[in-house]
């Protein structure tokens, strides 16, 4: 066998880890809220043919951009199907698409047994598996904020001046359906490493070549349509989107109570089961030994810690925010990787044998210690969600054509399973009224116990978790 069909099967063996870890389990687990807005709302886009300005139970629903929205309709429209599977597909397709893009950029310019481990790494880590698996936008944004600043790098590197002007062409695009992705959430994690790099290694001189002012033009010419188009339908918009996107990273809206240094948390779990790589990581690049590969570390160290650092000073933190700066360490573990067992020049052969079995044994007891306490980890939210499931499913077994109606409050994926609009009543007695006309009643949290309370509504269906139930005059 030789040299090119060894790395034909090795590409292989890479390429059906990257899809097996998505697509394994995709449609198990039960529909989440984050989720079953996207779903939701793509259905209304479906039903009514309005593709501008997305509506989720019927309101205005600017919170978000709507290019997930857009994927996951077409996926329905292709497929004839809503399912969990279905609409968590584009993800998935996206998530894989990222890991290509580490295996291409990556090959291009640290060579392909670098690219090879970089990219299994990263598709094997529990940020890949887990945003893959979910209908959330925040898997589309990694994958063009990663394709973005891949291509960005490969296009300052190449001599080629073809393939730069391809790469930055790569670049415009991949950034700006990221901003319709998750908007604008990449400008924070994609313009400060790229000033920061320009600013440390002085290639100012580039900037004329990549670029700047046709894919400025190209950038506005993808992202602009739809805002323009909300706001000549909506005045509002800017309103909307003022209290979304800058109160929040203000910390003046939503913002929770997370401490300056919570990423700095968050990124050893995203990052298992190479979390022990990161320490290693941070100081790679201040180490002359690297030579070549140095520059190219640099790159990767800004995009991960410079997103860091950003997403840090805003105000709004959920754990889900950095994501897109994931694939920057698993390139850079790929590197050190690399030299640990085939290069073996930037760490003494002792520290190597040394992590190298720590982390070996690391994979197997973290493994197993959270296979053994897997009851206990299951997030209420999870709960809810199955017990949402159970609730829709049975009423349609026992209730079928029963119309629904929700006192104050409904859940998203009550709403996605369901499958129709769930108008909402504030006042008890007008849900008394409906109520005594047949129509079924959800409530939930303290309005479910308010209805149990009140002693004029029969409970039909009680949910699992007991925080949720239908309730029925039969």
């Amino acid at each position: 066998m030789d040299e090119k069909e060894i790395k034909g099967l090795i590409l292989f063996a890479v390429c059906a880890i990257c899809v097996s870890s998505v697509f394994l389990r995709l449609d198990k687990g039960a529909m989440g809220n984050h989720e079953a807005y996207v779903a939701v709302t793509a259905r209304q886009m479906l039903q009514s043919g309005e593709w501008v300005v997305p509506k989720f139970n019927g309101e205005v629903r600017l919170q978000k951009t709507p290019l997930c929205y857009w994927l996951v309709a077409g996926a329905e429209k292709i497929t004839g199907s809503a399912s969990e599977f279905v609409v968590r597909l584009p993800g998935a397709l996206l998530a894989v698409l990222s890991a290509f893009a580490v295996f291409y950029f990556v090959s291009e310019r640290l060579g392909f047994r670098t690219a090879v481990i970089s990219t299994f790494v990263w598709s094997t880590t529990v940020c890949y598996i887990r945003y893959s698996h979910t209908a959330r936008p925040e898997m589309t944004l990694c994958s063009f904020v990663a394709i973005a600043m891949l291509s960005f790098y490969s296009a300052i590197k190449t001599e080629s001046r073809r393939k730069q002007i391809w790469f930055m062409l790569i670049f415009w695009i991949s950034f700006a359906l990221a901003m319709l992705a998750k908007g604008p959430a990449p400008l924070p994690l994609i313009a400060p490493a790229l000033f920061l790099y320009f600013l440390f290694s002085r290639q100012w001189k580039l900037v004329p070549k990549l670029l700047p002012i046709a894919g400025t033009i190209l950038f506005l010419l993808i992202v602009l349509p739809w805002p323009i188009a909300v706001v000549k339908h909506l005045p509002n918009a800017l309103e909307i989107w003022n209290r979304e996107f800058i109160s929040r990273a203000e910390g003046e809206y939503a913002a929770g109570s997370k401490p300056f240094y919570y990423y700095f948390k968050v990124i050893f779990v995203h990052f298992l089961p190479y979390s022990a790589f990161i320490p290693l990581a941070a100081f790679a690049p201040f180490y002359k030994i690297w030579e070549k590969r140095r520059d190219a570390i640099w790159y990767h160290w800004l995009w991960f810690f410079g997103g860091i650092a950003v997403m840090s000073l805003c105000g709004g933190k959920r754990q889900h925010y950095i994501l897109p700066v994931m694939p920057a360490m698993a390139v850079m573990a790929g590197i050190i990787i690399d030299d640990m067992i085939f290069v073996r020049k930037a760490y003494e052969k002792k520290f190597v044998r040394n992590f190298l079995i720590g982390h070996l044994i690391a994979l197997v007891v973290v493994p197993c210690v959270l296979i053994f306490a897997k009851s206990n980890l299951e997030s209420k939210e999870v709960t809810n969600n199955y017990s949402t499931q159970r609730l829709v499913r049975q009423f349609m077994d026992e209730a079928a054509g029963t119309e629904i109606i929700a006192y104050c409050n409904v859940n998203p994926s009550f709403i996605y399973y369901y499958g129709k609009d769930v108008h909402r009543i504030y006042d008890i007695n007008d849900v008394y009224i409906r109520y005594t006309d047949g129509t079924g009643i959800f409530a939930m949290d303290g309005n479910y116990e308010r209805l149990k309370k009140d002693g004029r509504f029969n409970l039909f269906i009680k949910g699992s978790d007991n925080e949720r139930g239908l309730f029925l005059n039969k």
